[in-house]
């Protein structure tokens, strides 16, 4: 049986927020739960080269 092993990863992600002013981009991400910003980032990725294996 193959052992599970937890590795930390710290992504830096840059999300575009529809607002006028980055005060009012950032009080929408202060109202965004955990799952709401997750699928924002995910949706705005570019998954081009999801076709390869993980590189390790």
């Amino acid at each position: 049986m193959k052992e599970i092993k937890d590795i930390n990863v710290t992504l830096d992600l840059v999300l575009s927020v529809p607002a006028k002013t980055n005060a009012e981009a950032y009080e929408k991400l202060d109202r965004m739960d955990v799952l709401k910003l997750l699928q924002l980032a995910i949706e705005q990725c570019d998954f081009g080269d999801i076709g390869g294996a993980t590189k390790h």
